[in-house]
């Protein structure tokens, strides 16, 4: 962690805002730990960015970007207790944000990396709480979206989600929702804007590109699916 924090750093000078936000308010929260005599560690970084996120307005888009930036960044290397135990404030605090990110690719990703952390780190238990299945199916929207970097992050995050079933489990209890929004995404991707099915809820036009998309994301997770889907690998010509 502290190999990425010494690069953040130095840019307080910077003239690009996205450098220089997160630099002041990484040193700013860490001039805050020195004067409380505050171990520079993990759980102290990840708390204090909670704690700064829930006080910032809607409308500091910098300061909030710059947040998600740093928590993405310290969130790998907390503890997993210390996840568990902040979940619901997690939750509250940027599931609802997904929509106001959407036009902010590189914040969007941020948000995507921080729930990576978040998903992997799931109890069993965790995974039939309403913000949790509500959190995923967004993450799951943006495998189809319009730019790649955004589009790769999502997959990415649905891909480690299903390679790693909570145990016992062989199979992770989201391969089949994802199963059945891949059938959805293709149907409304053959038929065209005029297609009599239920579209899938996505910010982006259903079309030619977003049948592409399904089927790069299908190839690295279609192992994890369960077997009644892997006729889509013929239709969508991906085996």
């Amino acid at each position: 962690m502290e190999r990425a924090l010494e690069k953040i750093r130095p840019h307080t000078a910077s003239s690009l805002p996205h450098q220089k936000t997160p630099a002041n308010l990484l040193v700013a929260l860490e001039s805050t730990f020195k004067e409380q005599k505050t171990d520079l560690s993990p759980t102290a970084y990840f708390a204090a960015l909670c704690t700064t996120l829930d006080g910032t307005s809607p409308d500091q888009t910098e300061v909030l970007h710059a947040e998600l930036y740093l928590l993405a960044l310290v969130a790998p290397f907390v503890p997993t207790p210390v996840i568990h135990a902040q979940l619901d404030t997690l939750l509250s605090l940027t599931a609802p944000l997904f929509p106001s990110l959407n036009p902010h690719a590189p914040a969007l990703r941020s948000q995507l990396s921080l729930y990576h952390t978040i998903f992997r780190s799931l109890d069993r238990s965790h995974l039939d709480t309403q913000g949790i299945r509500q959190t995923f199916a967004s993450v799951l929207q943006l495998c189809v979206d319009h730019r790649p970097k955004v589009r790769k992050k999502a997959a990415d995050v649905v891909k480690d989600v299903l390679a790693t079933p909570p145990a016992p489990l062989s199979r992770h209890p989201y391969a089949e929702r994802v199963a059945g929004w891949v059938k959805v995404a293709l149907s409304d991707a053959s038929a065209g804007p005029f297609s009599a099915s239920k579209p899938i809820k996505s910010t982006q036009p259903i079309g030619p590109d977003t049948a592409i998309y399904i089927t790069t994301f299908l190839r690295p997770v279609v192992s994890n699916l369960p077997p009644a889907v892997r006729h889509l690998i013929s239709i969508a010509h991906i085996a």
